[in-house]
Formats: structure tokens, sequence, C-alpha cells
């Protein structure tokens, strides 16, 4: 049975777009507004929400919260806003993924396919897997090529965020503040250095490979 996926966006012309392309592949609900969109979440049980954020009546983000509080569903948020701090509070709301506007479908695509997949594995294990590295978030466990990594709570919080979102570069202060959870001021950023260092090294000498890339300027991602 195809996947159920609920796009939430009051904007015509996306709804369209997004319809045309997905419906070969996947089973598609559409509301054009946030009180709708939480409706049809309720009867129809999707199995990802495409949601923006810009929406009459309740707004993405009270939406993101409600469903969040009733729901694991992978929830991928569209959003014009640029702001580093706004995409930092939107993932620790609950967001699984976001895209700026303009998107390219192409790039939705895979993040839908990557979230999909993700959530199966969930509901199978509980685990995070890539590669020979699985990460155990319920009993706090990380396993590499059948090492088991000692870990610190930070580590695992930052392993744990790059491995869910493979390929995607984070700048280091949002994952600082998606972990430490305070402002990034000027010591953040040795602060965090030294974790991705310490967790760099231990990847490494469990399986021989680089799989944390700094990217010279911008950030942090998981490869």
């Amino acid at each position: 049975m195809n996947s159920k996926i609920l796009i939430i966006e009051d904007n015509q012309d996306i709804q369209s777009l997004l319809f045309d392309v997905l419906s070969t592949n996947y089973m598609i609900y559409q509301a054009l507004d946030g009180i709708s969109g939480i409706n049809d979440f309720k009867k129809n049980q999707p199995n990802l929400i495409i949601l923006d954020l810009m929406l009459p009546q309740i707004d993405g983000e009270s939406v993101l919260k409600i469903i969040r509080n009733q729901s694991k569903v992978p929830i991928i948020v569209l959003t014009a806003i640029q702001s580093k701090s706004k995409t930092v509070d939107l993932l620790n709301d609950g967001a699984n993924d976001y895209l700026t506007k303009p998107f390219d479908i192409d790039e939705l695509q895979a993040r839908i396919q990557v979230q999909l997949r993700n959530q199966t594995n969930e509901e199978a294990s509980n685990l995070v897997q890539f590669d020979n590295i699985v990460l155990d978030d319920e009993h706090h466990q990380v396993i590499a090529n059948d090492n088991d990594l000692i870990l610190s709570k930070k580590e695992f919080k930052l392993l744990q965020i790059l491995m869910s979102h493979p390929h995607q570069v984070f700048e280091k202060e949002q994952l600082f503040q998606m972990v430490w959870h305070e402002e990034y001021l000027d010591g953040s950023d040795n602060t965090l250095n030294v974790h991705i260092s310490n967790l760099r090294k231990k990847l490494s000498e469990a399986t021989t490979k680089n799989y944390l890339i700094s990217i010279w300027g911008i950030g942090i991602r998981f490869v």
C-alpha cells in the first residue's frame, strides 16, 4: 500500500505542483489551513506531513506543536524564513526536516524518501542506522563495526542529529543550540569543536572512516 502524505499548504499553485509530482507514488491528502490540516491528520493518519508555516486559521508552528504532542509522524516544514534561530526552533519543536522556499522538487522527494525510510526503521526497532553504525536512542547506545562506543550525552545527541539528517549541512550555531539549548557565545565554538573532534576520533577508531565532514566556513555534515 502506498504511503499517505498530508500536505498542509495554503498556496494553491504549490498544492497543485506537489500533488502532480507526488500522487504517482503516494496517496495524497490536502489541507489549505491549519485547522483543516489538524482534522485531516486525525482522520487519515498520514505517514508523513509536508507543512507550510504561513497558514490561515492556525499558523504552521502551532500545527507542528499540536501534531507532535500526539504523534511521531515525520514532518517536513516548508518555510520562506531564512532565520537560523527559526530553523533551530522548528527542529527543537519536533520538525524532522525543513526546506526554504523556493525549494527544489527533486530535493523534496529525496527528503521524503529519507524520512519514510527512517520511520520504517524506527517502527521496526527504534534504531537509526547508517552504513555500519547503529544508534539506539532507547538504550543510549551506539554500535560501530560491532564496537560499543562510549559517548557522552552531548556526543550522543550530536551524532543522533547528524545521523538522522545525512548529507545535510548543519551550521555550528544550529548544532550548539540544538544540543546545549544555550545562546551561542564566543566560547561556544570551542566547546562544540572539542565534542565534534572527540566524536570524530571515536567513530574513526571504530570504523577507520571519517563520517563527520567539516564544511569550511559553514558547518558539519554526516556522510
